[in-house]
C-alpha cells in the first residue's frame, strides 16, 4: 500500500485486514511506520484486544508498542486493564504504564503490589520505583520477604525511589549472599549517611569482587553528598589498623586511581580523601592531569573540598621526585595564603610543566605579590609559562595590573595584554585603550572594545562609532557587545543600518530584537517585505522578542507564507506569545501538517496551562513524530490535575 492509503486505512480507527497486515509488516521500517500510524488514529481499547492476542506475538508487540506511545491518552484504559481478568495481559498494561510514567498512575499501581500474580506485582514495583513515589516504599518494603525475584525488583525500586525510609531495611540484606550486590547499590543512590559505618566496615573486610567494586561506589555516593562524619572515619581507620589490612586496601585502590574506569577511580579519589589515606594522595593528585581533560577538573574540585587534607600533605607532594605528583599537587592545590609561597618555591623548579602549573596556582590564590613574577615568565617564558601566567594574571584584581603597561606599547605583546586586562575587568590605562580602537590590526581593535566597556566612560558612544569601522569582524563586535552591554542608546545607530544591504544588516536586526527595541519594531516590519530569507527569519524572531503591538496579525500573516522555515518561526511566535484568547490559533496549528509547527503548538498549550486545552494535548501525545508527543507529555504535566479542574 501507498503511504496515502495505509493512513486512509488507520484513519478509519478499526481492526481491516490491511491495518493488521502492516502492523505485521517484515520489515522493521514500515512497521514502525504502522505503529506511529496505530498510535494516532487506534482507540486503546482496540490495541488492548490485540494486546491479548496471545497467537500472534508480532501483533502483540506492535499494539503495545503503540499503546505506550499513546502515553497519557491510553493511561484510563491501561488502569483499566491493569486490573481486569486476563492476568497475561493485566502484566502488560502495568508494563506499559511503568514506560509511559505518568503520575497519575500511583494510585492505581499501589494496590497491585500485594497481586496475589507475582508477575503482576513486580511489574507494578518496577512501574513505582520508575515513577520514584515515595508512598509506595512501606509496600515495597513488604516484599522484601517474599519471592527472591520479587526482592531484587523491591530492592531496585527502592534505591531508585530515593527515600531514606529504606535504608533500613536495605542495610539487613547487605550480608546476604545473592541480594548484597543490588542492596549495596540501592543504599549508594539514597546516600543515606547512617548506612557509611556499615559499608565502610564491609569495603575494609570485603576482597571479593564485584561485591568491592559495588561498596567502593556506594560509599563514594555517600560522600559525594555530604562529608563523612569524623566518628565514621576514624573507625574505619581503626579497623584497617587493628586488621592490618590497610596494604591490602591501598593495593585495591592504587591501580583504580590510574584506571580508565571512572566512576570506580572517582570513588576511590573520593574514598582517599576523605579517610586521608594520604599514602594514596600521589595518585590521587596525578589524577588532575588525566588525558581526559573533564577527569582532571574532576579530581582538583574534589581536591578542594578536601582543601585541609591536602593542604597539610602539600609540602610533601611538592617535593615528589615525579614531576607528575609535583605538577598535579600544584593544580589541586587549595586557593589560600598558606599555598603562596610554596607555588612561588615551584616558580624555579626544573620542569617547565610544574612551572606553569604553579603560574596557575598563583592565579587562583590571587596574590598580588606574585604579579611581577608573573608578568616576567609572562614577558620571556615558554609559550606553555607565558600561557599559564597569562591565565594567572587574568585572575588578579583588575587594579593591580600596573606592571602589564609597558607591554601594551609593544607589537608582539599588546594583544594577549589586552586579553589579560579583559579577564580581570581591569579599568587601568583607559588612554591607551582608546587609542587602540584605531590600532591597524582589527583583532586588536577588538580587543580594545572588549576591554573599554570596563572602563568608567561613555563606551556606548565608541561602541557607536565602530559600527562603522571599515572591518567586518570589528563591527559585529560592536554590535554583540552593544547587546552583551543593553546599550539600549545605540538603537538609533543600529536602525540607521537597515538601509543598508550586507551582513551588518543582518547583525543589527538581531541586535535590536536582543535588545528588545520596542522603538524599532515599526522599521523592522517595514523592511520585511524587501528583506532576503535569512533576514526575514531574523526579523520575525526580533519582532517576537520586542513583543511589538499588532505582532500576532503580523504572526499570522506569515503562516500562510510558503517558506516552512518562516512558518516555524512563526508558529515560535505564536507558542511564545499566545493568550487564551488564541486557543483557536493554537489549536489549528496542532493540526498543522508541519511536525515542527505541531510542536510549537504543544509547548504554547503547555505555557497557558488551560484546562481546555487537555483535549488538544490528548490528540497531540498520539502524534506520529516523537518529539512532538514528548513536548505535549510535558505540557500536560503543566495543566491542573482533574480534582483541581473539579474544584
Amino acid at each position: 500500500m501507498t503511504t496515502p492509503e495505509l493512513e486512509r486505512a488507520f484513519s478509519a480507527g478499526d481492526d481491516a485486514p490491511e491495518v493488521l497486515a502492516a502492523l505485521q509488516d517484515p520489515r522493521p521500517e514500515a512497521r514502525e511506520q504502522a505503529i506511529a500510524l496505530a498510535a494516532r488514529h487506534l482507540s486503546p481499547e482496540l490495541l488492548g484486544r490485540l494486546v491479548g492476542d496471545d497467537e500472534n506475538a508480532v501483533l502483540r508487540n506492535a499494539a503495545l508498542a503503540a499503546l505506550e506511545r499513546q502515553g497519557p491518552y491510553a493511561v484510563p484504559h491501561l488502569m483499566a486493564l491493569s486490573r481486569g481478568a486476563n492476568l497475561e495481559v493485566a502484566m502488560f498494561a502495568v508494563q506499559i504504564l511503568s514506560r509511559i510514567r505518568d503520575p497519575g498512575t500511583v494510585d492505581a499501581l499501589l494496590p497491585l503490589l500485594e497481586h496475589p500474580d507475582p508477575n503482576i506485582a513486580q511489574a507494578a514495583v518496577e512501574a513505582l520505583g520508575g515513577l520514584r513515589a515515595p508512598e509506595a516504599v512501606p509496600g515495597i518494603v513488604r516484599l522484601l520477604g517474599r519471592e527472591l525475584w520479587l526482592q531484587f525488583a523491591a530492592v531496585t525500586a527502592l534505591g531508585d525511589i530515593g527515600d531514606p525510609r529504606a535504608a533500613a531495611p536495605l542495610l539487613e540484606l547487605v550480608e546476604d549472599e545473592l541480594l548484597a550486590e543490588p542492596a549495596v547499590e540501592a543504599l549508594g543512590k539514597l546516600r543515606a549517611p547512617e548506612a557509611l559505618p556499615r559499608l565502610l566496615s564491609l569495603l575494609a573486610r570485603h576482597e571479593r569482587l564485584p561485591l568491592r567494586d559495588q561498596l567502593l561506589l556506594a560509599v563514594a555516593e555517600i560522600l559525594e553528598a555530604r562529608p563523612a562524619p569524623a566518628p565514621a572515619v576514624t573507625r574505619f581507620r581503626r579497623e584497617l589498623d587493628e586488621g592490618q589490612l590497610e596494604g591490602g586496601l591501598r593495593a585495591y585502590l592504587g591501580p583504580l586511581l590510574g584506571s580508565e574506569e571512572a566512576p570506580l577511580s572517582r570513588a576511590a579519589a573520593s574514598l582517599a580523601l576523605a579517610a586521608r589515606l594520604d599514602r594514596l594522595f600521589p595518585a590521587v593528585v596525578r589524577r588532575a592531569l588525566a588525558g581526559d581533560a573533564e577527569e582532571g577538573r574532576w579530581t582538583a574540585a574534589l581536591c578542594r573540598r578536601h582543601e585541609q587534607v591536602l593542604g597539610d600533605h602539600l609540602p610533601e607532594l611538592l617535593r615528589d621526585p615525579d614531576p607528575a605528583v609535583r605538577q598535579g599537587a600544584l593544580r589541586c592545590a587549595p586557593a589560600s595564603a598558606d599555598a603562596v609561597p610554596l607555588a612561588l618555591e615551584r616558580m624555579s623548579d626544573p620542569d617547565p610543566a610544574v612551572r606553569a602549573a604553579a603560574c596557575q596556582a598563583l592565579g587562583r590564590c590571587r596574590d598580588v605579590a606574585a604579579i611581577p613574577v608573573l608578568v616576567g615568565l609572562f614577558d620571556r617564558g615558554t609559550p606553555p609559562e607565558a600561557g599559564a601566567a597569562a591565565e594567572a594574571l587574568g585572575r588578579m584584581p583588575g587594579q593591580s595590573l600596573v606592571a602589564l603597561g609597558p607591554l601594551l606599547e609593544r607589537a608582539d605583546k599588546v594583544l594577549p595584554a589586552l586579553e589579560i586586562l579583559e579577564a580581570a575587568h581591569s579599568p587601568l590605562f583607559q588612554d591607551r585603550v582608546v587609542e587602540l580602537l584605531d590600532a591597524e590590526p582589527a583583532h586588536v581593535r577588538r580587543a580594545a572594545l572588549r576591554l573599554l566597556v570596563h572602563h568608567d566612560l561613555d563606551f556606548e558612544a565608541h561602541l557607536v562609532r565602530k559600527l562603522r569601522d571599515p572591518d567586518e569582524s570589528v563591527r559585529a563586535e560592536a554590535v554583540e557587545l552593544i547587546v552583551r552591554n543593553g546599550s539600549t542608546r545605540a538603537v538609533p545607530a543600529l536602525v540607521g543600518l537597515l538601509p543598508v544591504a550586507g551582513e551588518l544588516r543582518y547583525q543589527a536586526i538581531r541586535a535590536l530584537g536582543r535588545l528588545r527595541a520596542a522603538a524599532a519594531a515599526p522599521e523592522l516590519e517595514r523592511l520585511f517585505p524587501a528583506a532576503d530569507g535569512h533576514e526575514r527569519l531574523e526579523i520575525v524572531s526580533a519582532l517576537v522578542r520586542i513583543g511589538a503591538p499588532g505582532l500576532l496579525p503580523f504572526l499570522r500573516a506569515r503562516l500562510g507564507d510558503g517558506a516552512p522555515e518562516l512558518r516555524r518561526v512563526a508558529a515560535d511566535g505564536v507558542a511564545r506569545t499566545a493568550t487564551e484568547a488564541e486557543l483557536d490559533l493554537l489549536a489549528e496549528l496542532a493540526r498543522d501538517r508541519d511536525w515542527s509547527v505541531r510542536n510549537d503548538a504543544g509547548w504554547g498549550l503547555g505555557r497557558l496551562g488551560l484546562a481546555r486545552s487537555r483535549a488538544l494535548l490528548l490528540e497531540l501525545v498520539r502524534d506520529p513524530e516523537p518529539l512532538v508527543a514528548r513536548t505535549a507529555r510535558a505540557a500536560l504535566a503543566k495543566l491542573p490535575s482533574r480534582g483541581e479542574e473539579a474544584a
